[in-house]
């Protein structure tokens, strides 16, 4: 059986816990504390339909992670090499209109 110190310090270590996590949901005002995307960039990718999102009065509210998951994405996509095929000897050759052929 746990004492009493015990107890207390596993309580106080779930309270800590869920104070940590983030909210399930963010809007504009609260965006750029939770995931850091400005709250402009927010309300243009929320109107562009980037993630699902609806509108309470004036705040614009989305799930956390929808959000956390575009951004990744977007991530993801701008450090993705391309293939082998686009090296700068290709990109020079796609540029006066010739393509390298296999040998």
């Amino acid at each position: 059986m746990l004492s009493l110190e015990e107890l207390l310090t596993e309580r106080v270590r779930a309270i800590v816990r869920e104070e940590i996590a983030p909210p399930a949901f963010v809007n504009q005002r609260t965006v750029e504390a939770v995931v850091g995307l400005p709250h402009r960039d927010f309300l243009r990718l929320a109107r562009s339909k980037a993630f699902p999102s609806t509108r309470e009065r004036r705040l614009v509210v989305a799930r956390t992670s929808d959000v956390v998951a575009y951004v990744e994405r977007q991530i993801a996509m701008r450090e993705a090499r391309p293939g082998n095929d686009h090296d700068l000897e290709a990109v020079a050759l796609a540029r006066v209109g010739a393509r390298r052929v296999a040998k």
